[in-house]
């Protein structure tokens, strides 16, 4: 019985020292290539801004500069992942091998 309290005790502290538990964690969702052509743009741009907020607060991001990261994320969700989708949904393709979807030009480049 011991045993058993212990155990349960311990995994406990180690979900509550989950990284999952962060909103940061959580919110990185949002750059999941197959997320990004399934789930709702909507969904998807609120999730980005919160990840941008967190960014900012942790001097990642210029202040100046989260209006802008947020327009090119919702631009490549508007143009590059539509035109795009077959790629974003087959699993084969791991995140960093996505660099090869771009933007015909512009800015676009800039967010892979």
């Amino acid at each position: 019985m011991e045993c058993r309290s212990f155990i349960q005790a311990v995994l406990s502290k180690l979900q509550e020292k989950s990284p999952l538990k962060y909103t940061f964690a959580q919110k990185l969702s949002c750059l999941n290539p197959k997320g990004m052509a399934t789930e709702s743009s909507e969904g998807n741009i609120t999730a980005f801004r919160a990840l941008v907020r967190h960014l900012n607060e942790a001097y990642r991001v210029a202040e100046g500069d989260t209006d802008s990261v947020i327009s090119l994320y919702k631009k490549f969700l508007e143009e590059v992942i539509p035109q795009n989708k077959s790629q974003f949904l087959d699993n084969s393709h791991m995140v960093d091998q996505l660099h090869r979807v771009r933007g015909k030009n512009g800015p676009l480049n800039k967010m892979l």
